[in-house]
C-alpha cells in the first residue's frame, strides 16, 4: 500500500497565544507539526494533531492541537484545555524548576 505523508504549518495564533503565558520562555517548549497522512488508492487518511511538549528539568506535558481548530487537547484528548488552565500548568512547572 502507498502512503503519502504532507506536513502541516504549525499554526501562528496558537504560538502566539503560548508565548503570551507570563514566564513560559523560562521553560522549554518544544513544537512538533502535524501531518496529514493519505492512503493512496484508497478513500482512508488520518490526521496526526500539532503537538506542544512544555517541560522544565523533571516534568513535562504533552498538548495537542488541530489544524483549522483553535482548541488544545490533552494527550488522550479526553478534554480540551483553556488557556487559564494552560496558564495554571505552567505556573506549577515553573515552581518545580
Amino acid at each position: 500500500m502507498n502512503v503519502s505523508i504532507e506536513l502541516l504549518e504549525f499554526p501562528l495564533c496558537i504560538k502566539n497565544k503560548i508565548l503570551r503565558i507570563k514566564n513560559i520562555t523560562k521553560l522549554n517548549i518544544e513544537y512538533i507539526v502535524g501531518k496529514n497522512i493519505v492512503f493512496n488508492n484508497s478513500n482512508l487518511g488520518l490526521e496526526e494533531p500539532h503537538k506542544i511538549i512544555i517541560s522544565n528539568n523533571t516534568q513535562s506535558i504533552v498538548i495537542l492541537c488541530y489544524d483549522n481548530d483553535t482548541n488544545l487537547y490533552n494527550e488522550d484528548i479526553s478534554d480540551t484545555i483553556t488557556m487559564a488552565e494552560l496558564t495554571n500548568i505552567v505556573e506549577h512547572l515553573l515552581k518545580e524548576n
